[in-house]
């Protein structure tokens, strides 16, 4: 990992909800991963981050994430 691509450290002061803070990481690594040259299968990427979103998404409404 370049120095210009340090992940951003987690406010305290303004937090995010899981959702939100996976959607996030979500979106970028994608885009990293697409600009990477190595073989990429986006559609296995977008399949198990819907996975994780759905599941994000069942455990706020229960309170629990």
């Amino acid at each position: 990992m370049s120095s210009s691509e340090k992940p951003r450290p987690l406010s305290l002061h303004n937090p995010q909800r899981a959702t939100e803070a996976f959607a996030e990481y979500r979106d970028s690594e994608r885009e990293r991963r697409r600009n990477s040259g190595d073989d990429f299968d986006q559609d296995l990427f977008d399949e198990a981050a819907d996975l994780v979103m759905r599941k994000l998404e069942k455990l706020e409404q229960e309170g629990l994430a």
